[in-house]
């Protein structure tokens, strides 16, 4: 089986070292490649050469990525379909993926052809795909799942947006698809349209995919974040400085992407951060330590257990 990576990013490039090696860790008994699609001034952070590694930095010749100013954020998913018509992407599967996603076991098996797998169980109410009161399917967001490339194919052909949208297919002919499913269709907890937010209704609706969990990552939010947000925070500051990025990004642990930081290396030391904020995400970090030494590289897996150290001297105290 032909896996196809695909992880769009623009923020912590230092950890996309981490990220190739805990792939090419996770998908070693596959035949796969791995795409990151990131802007061109990145790269000059990344030093990896591999032929099972892409960097693509044009969606095509003739188009470039553009961040928007006000957000920082860069709309990569608007171009997924161009991307995999011009660089000829041909897998039989595509693993959609985030930078901060870490895999703790290898890849096992892939689903029945007509199946999502994931590697990160959804186990919120979040985004939901909802048929009156109970959940069609879960979400399909770009969190560790694997699907097929004849699936991702049809969606492309079907015209599905894999970026935001402003109208769903669902939106232009409700009543159809209600009729169809004999019940009403919704989105669990919906504000406002997101990644792969329609590409998730596709799978639900049209294909009517089954769902397969393999539970073999975590999810280390916040590098990604943080840096986008504090970026004076992305190769060291003082306590005053962590203490203002978490009021001021309460929802992600700051503690936990400045561990990532120093794991990674861009921070060469943090003995001064009090690790006063902790619960899942120290799971989390234990969970990856597990492994953590058969695809990092030495002075990686020592900062990782070094956190661990920390953390465990600031539970004692």
């Amino acid at each position: 089986m032909h896996i196809a990576s695909i992880t769009m990013t623009h923020q912590f490039p230092d950890g996309i070292d981490l990220h190739v090696r805990n792939l090419k860790w996770f998908l070693d008994a596959t035949d796969y490649h791995i795409y990151i699609i990131t802007l061109p001034e990145r790269l000059e952070k990344i030093n990896i050469k591999d032929d099972k590694v892409t960097f693509i930095t044009k969606p095509t010749p003739q188009d470039e990525f553009t961040m928007n100013p006000q957000t920082g954020w860069v709309d990569f998913w608007s171009w997924f379909p161009a991307i995999v018509k011009h660089y000829k992407i041909s897998p039989e599967w595509f693993l959609f993926m985030e930078q901060d996603l870490w895999f703790f076991e290898k890849f096992d098996c892939a689903p029945e052809p007509r199946t999502v797998k994931t590697f990160y169980p959804h186990k919120s109410d979040y985004h939901n795909i909802m048929l009156n009161d109970r959940v069609l399917q879960p979400r399909i967001w770009e969190g560790a799942h694997l699907i097929s490339a004849e699936v991702v194919n049809r969606a492309i052909d079907f015209n599905i947006k894999f970026a935001y949208y402003a109208e769903s297919f669902l939106d232009r002919d409700r009543e159809r698809y209600e009729m169809l499913f004999g019940g009403k269709i919704s989105i669990s907890m919906w504000t406002r349209p997101e990644t792969m937010g329609e590409f998730s209704l596709y799978c639900a609706l049209e294909e009517r995919l089954g769902w397969n969990e393999s539970e073999k990552a975590v999810h280390l939010v916040g590098p990604e974040v943080l840096h986008r947000n504090c970026p004076q925070t992305y190769n060291s500051c003082d306590q005053e400085l962590l203490d203002e990025a978490q009021n001021r990004i309460p929802r992600i642990d700051v503690y936990l992407a400045i561990a990532i930081y120093y794991i990674a290396g861009n921070w060469k030391d943090c003995k001064h951060v009090k690790w006063d904020s902790w619960s899942q995400t120290k799971r989390d970090l234990r969970m990856i330590a597990l492994t953590a030494d058969q695809w990092m590289r030495q002075d990686q897996y020592n900062r990782l257990l070094q956190v661990l150290n920390y953390l465990d001297k600031e539970a004692k105290s």
